[in-house]
């Protein structure tokens, strides 16, 4: 299980559900800067997608590896932000008219002297947040998508689906929460289930709690209301991802479990990497 390839033949898909509700409007850290959650997520998830895309690069143009999907949710329901088809090749991804946009940097030399610079960033997901946080249409949406792709793709390694969020739905229990992402977790390929990873995001003053990223068994939990509700809906990794995540932790004892608790801004690309780790495995 979780063995296979991704190739041209036999492609990956990844799947992305970002809260945009209104509590997105909160200002953080982020990069040297001050802006948005929205703003600071936007950056984030379209440094992802050019990661994405320059990694499936061959020779002088991408080669089609992987499918992509993001859902926004916010107000009374959830949206794909790539259109009625859900999924778009990485190809076409790479080919759509998107806005270029100025993003400010603050970088670190090894002598510790930081600067500023100002890089141009396409733009697939600009910010938004507004409204209520219906999580469990988007995951309803979600479990479609995957189910239909993994149909198609029977043989490939099974989606991996990302949930960045700062709050708790609107639209459901907890116990509906649990029931929906099991539905969703169940959804596989021949090569496995999907693997559904869950990143919460925190401002600066919510950090009175213990963070822990991808804990083990062993490791206790943050003690908020978050906690065992996001523990109990994300998938256990399998060890394709066991040596990444020991050195992003600095130790640790597999299996891990895909949540991220009280997780800061600034660690959200890095987060984000181990959640894609299957654009690793091109050939």
């Amino acid at each position: 299980m979780y063995n296979a390839h991704i190739t041209r033949r036999h492609k990956g898909a990844i799947v992305i559900l970002l809260d945009r509700s209104g509590s997105m409007a909160e200002m953080v850290q982020f990069e040297g800067r001050e802006m948005t959650k929205a703003e600071a997520l936007s950056n984030c998830v379209n440094t992802l997608l050019e990661e994405i895309i320059n990694r499936c690069y061959r020779e002088r143009y991408p080669s089609d590896y992987f499918d992509v999907a993001i859902i926004g949710y916010a107000g009374e329901g959830a949206t794909s932000l790539f259109g009625s088809s859900g999924f778009r090749s990485i190809i076409k991804v790479d080919s759509m008219y998107v806005p270029v946009r100025n993003v400010h940097r603050t970088r670190t030399l090894p002598s510790g002297e930081r600067f500023d610079t100002v890089i141009e960033r396409r733009e697939w997901v600009a910010p938004e947040a507004k409204g209520r946080t219906p999580m469990g249409d988007a995951l309803r949406m979600a479990r479609r998508m995957v189910c239909s792709w993994c149909r198609k793709h029977p043989d490939s390694f099974p989606p991996v689906v990302i949930n960045i969020t700062d709050g708790e739905a609107t639209d459901a229990t907890p116990e509906e929460i649990r029931a929906l992402a099991a539905r969703l977790r169940e959804a596989g390929t021949k090569d496995g289930n999907v693997l559904f990873v869950n990143i919460h995001l925190a401002t600066a003053d919510q950090h009175s709690s213990m963070a822990l990223s991808y804990p083990s068994e062993e490791e206790a939990l943050p003690i908020n209301r978050h906690s065992k509700l996001l523990y109990d809906i994300s998938s256990t990794l399998p060890s394709l991802y066991d040596a990444a995540i020991i050195n992003l932790k600095g130790g640790g004892r597999p299996p891990f479990r895909a949540v991220c608790y009280n997780t800061s801004i600034n660690e959200l690309v890095g987060l984000l990497a181990i959640g894609s780790l299957s654009i690793n495995q091109l050939l």
